[in-house]
């Protein structure tokens, strides 16, 4: 699980989701264009719910590990409709640096 935070809000969801999410804000940053995200996401109680935010290039979203994992839920089809739209930017590849945690410096 992971925190998305954006614009003082702090949206708890999948992983795969927070990344779609940030990857796609990264698409449309560069693009210079702007959307509106149903985010999948837990509310408070535990239950499902969706969040909507606007994504445009001055958005500043930040990703953050969560400690409730036993909440991770599936979203492929979400996370698949953001990378196909973040494809239309002419990216075949997510955006992002390559800053992945398993990787060491040789």
């Amino acid at each position: 699980m992971k925190h998305i935070k954006y614009d003082g809000s702090i949206i708890l969801t999948s992983d795969d989701v927070a990344d779609a999410v940030i990857e796609y804000a990264a698409a449309l940053a560069g693009g210079d264009r702007a959307d509106t995200v149903a985010v999948p996401a837990v509310a408070h109680d535990g239950t499902m719910t969706t969040t909507k935010i606007l994504i445009g290039p001055a958005s500043e979203v930040v990703i953050e590990d969560a400690e409730e994992d036993e909440l991770e839920v599936e979203n492929g089809e979400f996370v698949e409709r953001l990378r196909a739209a973040a494809r239309t930017f002419g990216h075949r590849e997510p955006i992002h640096a390559n800053t992945r945690d398993d990787l060491t410096d040789a």
